[in-house]
């Protein structure tokens, strides 16, 4: 079975309920695993970006359905690549929280004191997202 990786980014609808986020997170989980997926989330209350790691199909499978989902607008694919091993193969769905540390490598990897994925390069936001795993005590689901 051939692994693949995807990152998008997205911004929040106002169908999104900042509330959501944990039972977002908790689904995720739960999907994620039954189908051998893995990935991060950051959310800073304005922009999605998201890492998916997996089967070619479940993968797309997933991001089909954030695609079709209110909660999201202007849904961007970042990177899409054929990988022979998982940069978050620990994680069923790990959160990267906004903090201090999340925020200084923003700047570093962007340029821009907020999220703003759709300022970053896709190596770029590979990069943010594993130095934000490896620095942070996110959610670990």
């Amino acid at each position: 079975m051939p692994l693949v990786r995807l990152i998008y980014a997205s911004k929040k609808t106002e169908d999104w309920n900042d509330s959501e986020l944990e039972s977002v997170i908790k689904s995720a989980q739960e999907h994620n695993h039954r189908h051998l997926v893995t990935g991060c989330l950051c959310f800073n209350r304005k922009y999605f970006m998201q890492c998916l790691e997996g089967s070619r199909s479940q993968v797309n499978l997933i991001y089909n359905r954030i695609i079709q989902d209110k909660r999201h607008k202007e849904v961007e694919l970042m990177c899409y690549q054929y990988i022979d091993e998982r940069d978050f193969g620990e994680w069923d769905m790990y959160y990267v929280p906004d903090s201090k540390i999340t925020q200084e490598l923003i700047l570093k990897y962007s340029g821009v004191n907020d999220l703003d994925p759709y300022a970053m390069t896709n190596t770029g936001a590979l990069r943010f997202l594993k130095e934000a795993v490896e620095q942070t005590s996110g959610i670990r689901t």
